[in-house]
């Protein structure tokens, strides 16, 4: 799987084919799924992962969070995803959030911290 990378908002988008609804497939499974199980094993039973950022192409582990299927729903609403007030990391996002083309929002203090971690 390739990827590249966004310095502005921090996302490791894969490419490749897509499935039918616009994940990018590595191999039999999606790209995002496979970087979270490589990193951290399976999704717990009966989560899924939620892109904080939007963006089904995105495979970065600081935008992908284990949710409930309910809350999955419920995010992507702008109205519910723009009451969160911490990300996955806990950092306060009235501070920190950015807001990309998709209507995702992402983490300043986390995408810096994950180019530090790149460089």
């Amino acid at each position: 799987m390739t990827t590249t990378y966004d310095p502005v908002f921090g996302c490791e988008l894969a490419h490749g084919r897509k499935d039918r609804d616009g994940y990018v497939m590595a191999g039999s499974s999606r790209a995002h799924i496979v970087a979270w199980e490589h990193e951290n094993g399976s999704v717990p039973d009966g989560m899924e992962l939620d892109h904080w950022c939007r963006n089904r192409a995105c495979c970065a582990l600081i935008h992908l969070e284990p949710v409930t299927r309910a809350e999955n729903e419920r995010r992507k609403n702008w109205r519910h995803r723009s009451k969160i007030e911490r990300c996955p990391r806990g950092h306060l996002l009235a501070d920190t959030a950015m807001v990309n083309g998709a209507g995702g929002r992402c983490c300043r203090t986390c995408r810096d911290e994950a180019a530090k971690e790149r460089a």
